[in-house]
């Protein structure tokens, strides 16, 4: 019985280390929120970041997951976003911080429209 109770003992406390290291080693994960109207539309895009580095993200429409999204940072303060699956490769969501917008760029010219103001929060 006490022998029991000491592999019990040994086997929780060895799990417990194990946990600890591991949520040490785990990158920390935030996110960057956009929320805008578009027409009477509500718009969210949520990208994650993992370790600091962007690791794709959400696009809403109305609450509703409506896309998966990559995205890379795009200068400072500017993340470049594109919907996976897109067979338009050269359009592409640019996430503004700094002057709280989202704008729908095409590469192939240098011609870039403002879908709506946003509201940003990086948590």
């Amino acid at each position: 019985m006490k022998r029991v109770a000491l592999a019990a003992s040994v086997a929780a406390a060895a799990l417990l280390l194990a946990a600890l290291a591991y949520g040490a080693a785990a990158p920390q994960t935030k996110t960057h929120q956009f929320r805008c109207t578009d027409k009477n539309t509500s718009l969210y895009f949520l990208v994650y970041e993992r370790g600091g580095k962007l690791d794709g993200g959400h696009f809403y429409i109305e609450n509703m997951q409506v896309g998966v999204l990559t995205a890379e940072w795009a200068g400072t303060a500017v993340i470049n976003a594109k919907l996976a699956g897109n067979t338009a490769n050269n359009i592409s969501l640019h996430l503004h911080k700094g002057v709280n917008k989202v704008l729908v760029v095409n590469s192939s010219t240098p011609q870039r429209v403002e879908v709506c103001a946003a509201s940003y929060k990086y948590q």
